[in-house]
């Protein structure tokens, strides 16, 4: 295969596949995929493996290996690397000790709570990915970690900035020490305990060495290498006697995120970034750069994640009494006179798609046209909102007409603005959380609308809100915009959905007829099937509402008159 490089006026000659490409399975079982393999003389191999199925790619077991390994002199083949062997080979120190740990916290944590603080030690040796699903406590399991790494080591938390009070009302909590709370980007660290946030790391050039305790809370936020917040923890976390990694959503959009973390935590067990990519991101070359955004070998990663990196549960799996967390699809119809500006954008989105492959393949102007189709359908994105503006905030004043209380998500402010003006003009008592919300404002209006029934709806930024907080009073949750990254929006689902929740929650994805909506929502249910399949091999989860509604012009008008005429 030949690519041709626009960065360098020269063809790159791609290697050609080998005849097997083996990964692994679990420990006791190897994959094979083959390609261009006559079937008698791959039945022939088969046999000799011990292998009874017909298809192209299969599995056998691993001490059939060395068999396969005879023919090898006949037929090319992409082992298993090095670096991965070395997890196949892993051995496990015990070194939990429960005396490190607060009695006080430590009996207040569920069994699967201390078994995940057993694990983080015992399996991974205080080097860990903590990655329980949303709503099972991951904080209280780190400050076990911190309560057990502490003695005379110096600890720092990197978190998103509306966190950094969370931890220090927790640490002072449950932990009885005091930290200090980095407030600018020149500020000396001397505390013991130390938290700030991603975004002032670079800033803090924190020398290696000075932590041996390091906590990474919400560690999807330096999931891309080239930042400069995963540049500045990198070093720290890769040198720190013991680092802990909490995310709910490891990978929010591709396997490609769980690089950084994973090199962070074991750098002998992942190599480099190109063999990373090449292995599990089916990397290679294109005439615009190295290509890390698919999926491949998704069993080996999972099993390497569970192997080497990674404590994970699902609700499903220890909260058996949690209720069920249900969605439903609900297609508002947008007048005709407000997607103008949208059919503009679909009319020029086509003809892009048109005229880009009828170009030279990596020429300089289909590379402008690629990024003019990106500005095209990230326009589309802010129209959509524009267009369904009117039709979100009708449906959401007659849901509170009908006395339901819920929460509230959107991605551009015209939307929450416009949300939060006609609840004012209802009368009707709310709470917002958005980009510009203080940290400690935060606090006080969640605790706000958890303890005042008053409180109808909370109005909330799908990325500024979306994570580090807790809203189980209402069970239902709104969202009048989608966003392409599938775990943003579970993160945002699961501020309802948690421990202390007792009632169905139900999840209403808002979704404008005619709108860049028909194409994000089936993008978002196809990107989520595939990082279950490798985070968690689960097949159970879809975007896809169990119930679909179209809300009709004709009777949003009516309707929306009728509530009108209530107050």
């Amino acid at each position: 295969m030949i690519v041709y490089n626009h960065k360098m006026p020269r063809y790159i000659r791609l290697p050609p596949k080998k005849n097997f490409i083996l990964s692994i399975k679990d420990d006791n079982t190897i994959h094979i995929k083959t390609n261009r393999m006559p079937n008698k003389e791959l039945d022939v191999i088969k046999k000799a493996c011990h292998v009874n199925d017909r298809r192209k790619s299969f599995t056998m077991a691993k001490v059939d290996l060395r068999t396969l390994m005879t023919f090898r002199d006949k037929y090319s083949m992409q082992e298993i690397p090095s670096h991965v062997e070395r997890i196949l080979n892993k051995n496990t120190v015990n070194c939990f000790d429960l005396t490190k740990i607060e009695a006080n916290l430590w009996n207040t944590l569920f069994e699967y709570q201390k078994e995940g603080v057993r694990e983080i030690f015992d399996t991974y040796g205080g080097r860990c990915l903590l990655a329980d699903d949303m709503g099972l406590g991951k904080t209280f399991q780190g400050l076990a970690f911190i309560s057990h790494c502490k003695g005379n080591n110096r600890v720092l938390i990197a978190c998103p900035s509306y966190l950094r009070y969370h931890w220090q009302e927790n640490i002072k909590q449950w932990l009885g020490l005091d930290s200090q709370l980095v407030r600018k980007g020149n500020e000396p660290l001397d505390g013991d305990i130390c938290i700030c946030s991603y975004d002032m790391l670079h800033a803090l050039d924190i020398p290696v060495g000075i932590f041996n305790v390091v906590v990474c809370d919400e560690s999807h936020y330096v999931k891309s290498r080239k930042t400069k917040r995963t540049k500045a923890m990198t070093p720290l976390g890769k040198s720190a006697r013991f680092t802990l990694l909490i995310t709910g959503t490891p990978a929010l959009n591709r396997p490609v995120e769980l690089y950084s973390q994973l090199y962070m935590l074991r750098p002998a067990y992942i190599k480099n970034y190109t063999a990373y990519a090449r292995r599990y991101c089916n990397g290679k070359p294109t005439p615009f750069g190295y290509d890390d955004r698919g999926s491949s070998n998704s069993h080996e990663l999972n099993w390497a994640l569970r192997k080497a990196f990674m404590v994970r549960r699902l609700k499903r799996d220890v909260l058996t009494q949690l209720p069920a967390k249900v969605r439903h699809t609900i297609w508002l119809e947008v007048k005709h006179s407000d997607l103008s500006a949208v059919k503009t954008g679909f009319k020029k989105w086509k003809k892009l798609n048109e005229t880009i492959y009828k170009l030279p393949t990596g020429s300089e102007q289909q590379r402008l046209q690629i990024f003019e189709r990106q500005k095209t359908i990230s326009g589309l994105f802010n129209t959509t909102s524009e267009a369904k503006c009117a039709a979100v905030v009708k449906w959401v004043i007659n849901a509170l007409a009908e006395g339901r209380s819920f929460i509230f998500f959107a991605y551009h402010q015209n939307i929450l603005n416009a949300v939060e003006e006609a609840v004012q003009a209802q009368n009707i008592s709310y709470m917002r959380i958005d980009g510009s919300t203080p940290a400690i404002k935060r606090q006080s209006n969640v605790a706000a609308f958890q303890e005042s029934d008053d409180m109808r709806i909370a109005i909330l930024s799908i990325m500024a809100a979306g994570t580090g907080i807790t809203l189980t009073r209402v069970s239902e949750c709104v969202f009048g915009e989608l966003y392409w990254v599938p775990g943003v929006i579970i993160q945002a689902e699961d501020r309802v959905h948690r421990i202390s929740q007792t009632a169905k929650v139900d999840i209403k994805f808002l979704l404008g007829t005619d709108t860049l909506d028909t194409y994000i929502h089936p993008t978002l249910c196809k990107k989520l099937q595939t990082l279950d399949a490798l985070v968690d091999k689960r097949t159970d989860r879809t975007f896809q509402g169990k119930t679909t509604t179209t809300v009709h012009l004709e009777e949003e008008e009516n309707l929306f008159d009728a509530i009108k005429n209530m107050f």
